[in-house]
């Protein structure tokens, strides 16, 4: 599952790159619409807000607490655009042109008021398979592998009351890790919460009762404040 291995994510060795020549210190207004559609505003996560016309309309989204503009785009997907065409459900099915390192992804670029290109975004996509949704912690590996696997502050949080593991796994993590050209978050989840159970009162399995998910971000590390000391303990 390492970044390398998928189309979006191929770089020169060496360059660690970012997402389809999406990259820190891009302009907006020299940016290719080239293999993206669906622009819009983003919503940090959640569905898409208003639609835009390119890279260009990120004034027109209302800027996060630290000052930038999220314009939410999907990758272009040749098999899709056929499905759609043809009405055939051996590629219609294969809905799935936004990915990362083979996970359904929520991607997003976040400029400055100046249109710099200051952040990248992606949020596991909930609304993928129940299989892709199980899975979806799992991103945070390749993630870390792909900008290598020295360096990273990593804290285990540990279970809030009700919240218990899901087949003896539990993943609450948040890494960290800084040079002097990317300030890169991961988080991921992989946990029941309370409430969530894996069978019914007749003992039958109930899928999607869990909370499994990956969010990474990537800026500049001109951005990034101090943060008060976590609860847990590094390692």
């Amino acid at each position: 599952m390492a970044f390398a291995a998928h189309p979006a994510l191929s770089q020169n060795k060496g360059d660690p790159g970012e997402i389809r020549g999406l990259k820190l210190g891009l302009k907006a207004q020299t940016m290719t619409t080239d293999g993206f559609s669906e622009f819009a505003c983003g919503s940090n996560g959640g569905p898409a807000r208003q639609k835009l016309d390119d890279w260009t309309g990120y004034m027109k989204c209302r800027a996060e607490p630290n000052g930038l503009h999220e314009v939410n785009v999907r990758f272009e997907d040749e098999q899709e655009y056929i499905g759609r065409a043809i009405d055939d459900d051996r590629y219609a099915d294969q809905k799935s042109s936004t990915r990362v390192a083979g996970h359904p992804v929520i991607l997003s670029a976040l400029f400055d008021d100046g249109g710099t290109l200051k952040g990248l975004r992606f949020i596991t996509d909930p609304r993928g398979s129940e299989l892709e949704r199980r899975m979806a912690h799992m991103l945070r590996l390749a993630v870390i592998n792909r900008y290598g696997p020295g360096n990273w502050n990593c804290t285990d949080f540990p279970a809030a009351e009700g919240e218990t593991p899901v087949g003896g796994v539990f993943v609450k993590q948040r890494c960290e890790k800084v040079t002097p050209e990317r300030w890169l978050t991961v988080e991921a989840h992989f946990l029941r919460k309370p409430g969530q159970t894996g069978t019914d009162a007749n003992g039958e399995y109930r899928p999607g009762q869990y909370e499994s998910w990956t969010r990474f971000e990537v800026f500049d590390p001109a951005l990034r404040k101090p943060e008060p000391q976590a609860s847990a303990t590094p390692r």
